[in-house]
């Protein structure tokens, strides 16, 4: 009798399911992986190891993992005594963190399998749950998870809430369909996400007490690693404090819970019911994905309909970042186009070469760089590049087999045809809007030369004009003793940064055009539509402007065509001006054609830029008359351009910076560098003065990286206080 009794006790208790995701993108900085290990993700793995009687569920990315196999052994080790001792489950997900609705079905399966490979290689358990980046859902995500082998996910309770379900219906898992393909879901609580670890582990205790207390079955846990000890103020409260070894005491002690793995709830927890969840992701996710003046009306709804209906508010999908940043969708459907050649391209050709240009490609397709919001990447110009990089490598072995030409297209899917000639070479894409050419590839150095983003407005701006006018922005170290929630402050990493918030008309690109007559405003042709023709010339494309545009109005009789040329394979590309007059009287102004190159950054001393006779470096703003050839050389990005300008001009460089916020709080961050040509014209009526700059560039090989091998099953580590590394624990 006494046994009934511990058992019907044991299954009274709420079971607490603790799921940790451990991510950095494979192009961050060594020093990031490495600091955040030590501040995070090593403390975390050495609590749970103290604490036995804490069951955990932990998602590591594959370049994470990759680099704590090569840098943290003892991290691994440790990892692979707690699999052992039934501690711990280890998640599959996306090997390079993609988010599955924004890569081809293929890739997003492959990627699955491809992780659930390597943590059994390593740790020698095969994950049955999966980790879904950034929680971002679909509906027709569940035949894709069950294809991979993926039979549990987590999601946000704002997921479930918008399906209808009320609050005091989360305590539970639910299962969902595609196809007739199952998935289990589990809800990951938005509360708790709040309170853990920003407040008194006390208040987290009395949430869980309160979800026993209405009949809750299960409570779910997910958030980032990153938390416990990487963002501001945390690695204090955390670890030095003892926040942590608190919160898993309590649990442990607590006679009401019972810490479980998702792979426990999903073994012992029967589903309540079938569901069908409508596309979405995590609340803060929806605002960022909407534009400004967006976001502002959806947070205003929810704020207005209260904690009972807010979820109700219809939310924007993640594909939505697409609609708002032009780059990043043009780096997707860059990255779709090399996705379906190297598909063709493997049905016959499975050799060691297509395998790298597969890894490269996966590696591309990580989520950080194609959308922005506390986390979000697309204003990181290292990840931006390496984005670009990986998939230039994959799509510099497909080229081998090319047959140079060009091609009118709408690659990116925005309603215009857009001109792209793809040689042996290289690449180049050019854009009715603006006449310029928004993308030149360089498949020796695998760079874009136009990896480049435009400022524009976010709703995070208005925060920092907030803030700044109080007087709240937290700096330096008021910003690194602050133990709030990064969504509850606002940090920077200086003063004055509202000064520094500027926005561009449209994309930055090569051969963007404006004008100015006498002291008029310029106007700027940036966002204006031209007219494209490709010539019989071959590699040539036109485009033009004619009255009665509005933005030629203030100018009568002016016209402007621009004929783009490229050649030797798509290391060559320059654009010739006709500036016509069918007016009839003399025009008289000035013409600038403003090109935007994409540096890896500004402190890069190597990079150097050459005006004439002049040497500059990126960071450094100049101004030369009478220019007629201008160099780059940029030693971090492997490339050297010549821009030769005739008839010689007046040109000008600068670097452009954007403000941009982070767990870290606001900062400036450098994006590109504006090289403009500037020529003062006089046009007769019924005549035409002509310009020209041509470019031509060298890249330096830069070689694949080597396929990473499937790591070997690791034997059991040794008991703790027999290594080092426990000691020094």
């Amino acid at each position: 009798m006494g046994s009934a009794v511990r058992c019907e006790k044991v299954a009274d208790r709420l079971r607490v399911a603790l799921v940790f995701h451990q991510h950095q993108p494979a192009g961050n900085f060594p020093s990031v992986f490495s600091e955040v290990t030590e501040r995070a993700y090593a403390p975390l793995v050495a609590a749970l190891y103290r604490h036995p009687e804490v069951k955990a569920s932990l998602h590591f990315s594959g370049p994470l993992l990759d680099w704590l196999e090569a840098n943290r052994p003892d991290v691994i080790g440790d990892l692979s005594d707690l699999v052992r001792r039934g501690q711990i489950e280890l998640l599959s997900g996306g090997y390079y963190e993609p988010v599955l609705v924004g890569v081809p079905r293929r890739d997003g399966v492959g990627q699955i399998r491809a992780l659930t490979d390597r943590v059994h290689a390593i740790f020698g358990q095969r994950p049955l749950g999966a980790w879904l980046t950034e929680r971002v859902w679909e509906p027709h995500l569940p035949s894709l998870l069950a294809e991979a082998g993926v039979a549990y996910t987590v999601l946000d309770d704002e997921h479930f809430l918008r399906a209808g379900l009320k609050r005091d219906e989360l305590g539970e898992s639910y299962i969902t369909e595609d196809q007739g393909l199952p998935v289990i879901v589990f809800p990951g609580s938005v509360k708790l996400r709040y309170l853990i670890p920003f407040r008194d582990v006390s208040l987290t205790m009395k949430e869980l007490r309160e979800r026993h207390a209405s009949g809750a079955r299960l409570v779910v846990y997910a958030d980032d690693g990153e938390k416990f000890g990487a963002w501001p103020g945390t690695y204090q409260r955390v670890h030095k404090d003892g926040w942590l070894e608190q919160l898993f005491t309590a649990l442990a002690q607590a006679d009401f819970i019972q810490t479980a793995t998702l792979e426990d709830a999903w073994i012992f927890q029967k589903p309540a019911r079938r569901i069908y969840l409508p596309g979405g992701a995590y609340p803060e996710m929806s605002a960022w994905a909407f534009d400004t003046a967006a976001s502002r009306r959806y947070a205003q709804a929810r704020n207005k309909l209260g904690e009972d209906l807010e979820s109700l508010v219809a939310a924007p999908l993640w594909r939505n970042f697409f609609a708002k940043y032009p780059e990043a969708n043009a780096l997707h459907k860059r990255m779709l186009i090399v996705s379906e050649e190297l598909a063709r391209r493997s049905i016959l050709d499975s050799s060691q070469e297509v395998r790298q240009a597969q890894q490269n490609l996966w590696r591309a397709q990580g989520n950080d760089v194609y959308w922005h919001g506390v986390f979000g990447g697309i204003y990181f110009p290292h990840l931006r590049s390496d984005a670009y990089a990986s998939l230039l490598k994959a799509e510099r072995i497909l080229s081998e087999r090319r047959i140079a030409a060009g091609e009118q297209r709408d690659y990116d899917v925005d309603g215009y045809d857009e001109y792209i000639f793809r040689g042996n070479a290289g690449a180049v894409f050019v854009h009715v809007q603006g006449g310029a050419v928004i993308e030149w590839d360089i498949y020796a150095s695998a760079t874009n030369l136009i990896d480049t983003l435009a400022r524009r407005p976010e709703a995070e701006h208005e925060d920092l004009r907030r803030a700044e006018k109080a007087g709240k922005v937290l700096v330096g170290r008021a910003a690194e003793k602050e133990t709030k929630s990064i969504h509850e402050t606002v940090r920077a990493k200086e003063r004055g940064l509202s000064k520094l918030l500027d926005y561009d008309p449209a994309r930055r690109a090569f051969f963007q055009d404006s004008f100015r007559v006498g002291r008029d405003e310029p106007v700027s042709l940036h966002a204006v539509y031209y007219a494209l023709t490709p010539q019989r010339e071959a590699r040539t494309v036109s485009l033009t402007l004619e009255p009665p545009v509005r933005a030629l109005a203030s100018v009568p009789g002016l016209g402007i065509r621009k004929d783009i040329r490229i050649a030797d394979e798509g290391l060559a590309a320059g654009v010739r001006y006709r500036l016509r007059n069918d007016g009839e009287e003399t025009i008289e102004l000035s013409f600038t054609s403003t090109s935007n190159l994409g540096l890896m950054g500004e402190h890069e001393s190597a990079d150097v830029i050459t005006l004439g006779t002049r040497k500059t470096t990126v960071a450094k703003p100049v101004e030369v008359r009478n220019v007629g050839e201008l160099l780059v050389h940029s030693e971090s990005k492997h490339f050297d351009i010549t821009f030769a300008i005739d008839p010689p001009a007046l040109v000008s460089t600068k670097p452009i910076y954007a403000v941009t916020n982070s767990e870290q709080g606001f900062e400036r961050v450098y994006e590109q560098v504006e090289i403009s040509a500037t020529w003062n014209v006089e046009i007769e009526p019924d005549s035409h003065v002509d310009l020209e700059i041509r470019g031509t560039a060298v890249g330096q090989m830069v070689e694949p990286e080597v396929t990473r091998p499937t790591a070997r099953r690791r034997k059991a580590t040794a008991a703790a206080g027999e290594t080092g590394a426990r000691i020094r624990r």
